[in-house]
């Protein structure tokens, strides 16, 4: 357990940046616990392996991030108090409240999980949460929010409670605290709020990934992806309609659905080029075949997902993308896209 100082503001993204990293790196090592910030001011919690938390702590002290590193606790203990890694913040967007691992300890009346059990750890959490050192500095959502955002965070609540089949403005409105003309004003029709809100919800989620492209590959960032969506079955059920609303041009928002879908394979298809040019995928790998196999998987996983009960998404986009890349290092019997002049390497 410890505390620490930022050296400098962190923004919104950059903290959401640091969750989603963080949980990916955490969680493969078998590292649970929080890192709440407030203000300038940092507490961590680590648990799990005496060498991996000793060896995690001390990337944190040299993290140029940090200032004033202090040791609170360094014991052991016979059960963890945290089932996973979360992050605790104070965000202006309310929308980095959906981020997969963010913790609401600050929210007003926010008791703290019970699962933390009455430990040191729960004792902590609940002093820094209340120290006069580390002010409130974010205003409530409700100031921060615009109606506009207001009803699209009203669209996310009413589909985690009903889903898209029982979707309408009314429940919308209802949800949002507005009146049903406030939120025609800005969404005339559900199509239209649901369009907004596929697109607002997705780069919340995706944002914070977006840099394991460049740093890990293609492949990495469609499985962070998919474990991030995952933790949403609200926002999976919610792609897979605005997918079958895309087959129907003359629907509300299905160009909207169209071009954001070639956007992503486009984003695919780029990562795959990199990839190859940094050395992490074979120079036999077409990355146009490569992003639509790719999507092919990670689309049909998600549709799987929302049919069976017993689909692990991200255990089988990790076997299914093992063996695609094994062929990715067979030649194909076509020119590959390698050997084809492109106009920026002339």
């Amino acid at each position: 357990m410890y505390t620490s100082t930022q050296t400098r503001p962190i923004t919104d993204t950059e903290l959401a940046q640091i969750l989603a990293v963080g949980r990916e790196k955490n969680t493969a090592l078998g590292v649970t616990g929080i890192l709440a910030h407030k203000g300038d001011n940092c507490l961590g919690i680590l648990e799990g392996d005496d060498d991996v938390v000793r060896a995690r702590f001390e990337q944190v002290r040299i993290d140029p991030r940090h200032t004033n590193v202090r040791v609170l606790a360094d014991e052991s203990v016979a059960q963890r108090s945290f089932p996973d890694w979360s992050m605790a913040f104070q965000p202006l967007d309310p929308l980095m409240q959906q981020v997969p691992g963010f913790s609401d300890l600050f929210s007003s009346g926010q008791p703290i999980d019970p699962a933390v059990g009455l430990t040191r750890a729960r004792g902590l959490l609940e002093w820094f949460r209340k120290h006069p050192l580390a002010p409130l500095t974010s205003q409530t959502a409700a100031e921060e929010e615009g109606p506009r955002t207001r009803a699209v965070n009203g669209a996310i609540t009413a589909l985690h409670d009903g889903g898209v089949t029982r979707f309408t403005l009314d429940v919308a409105a209802e949800h949002a605290g507005m009146t049903l003309e406030a939120v025609r004003q800005f969404f005339p029709t559900d199509r239209a709020l649901l369009a907004a809100t596929v697109e607002r919800w997705t780069q919340v989620i995706s944002a914070p990934l977006v840099p394991l492209i460049s740093e890990k590959g293609t492949v990495a960032y469609l499985h962070a992806l998919m474990a991030a969506h995952a933790e949403e079955p609200a926002l999976m059920e919610l792609l897979a309609y605005s997918l079958a609303s895309a087959s129907d041009p003359s629907l509300d928002g299905a160009d909207y659905y169209r071009s954001a879908y070639r956007r992503f394979r486009e984003a695919i298809h780029e990562g795959l080029i990199v990839d190859v040019r940094a050395g992490r995928e074979p120079v036999t790998m077409d990355p146009v075949r490569g992003a639509k196999q790719l999507l092919a998987l990670y689309d049909g996983l998600r549709l799987q997902a929302l049919l069976t009960a017993d689909t692990d998404v991200v255990m089988e986009f990790d076997r299914a993308a093992t063996r695609m890349r094994r062929g990715w290092s067979e030649q194909y019997e076509q020119p590959s896209y390698w050997d084809i002049p492109v106009a920026s390497d002339r």
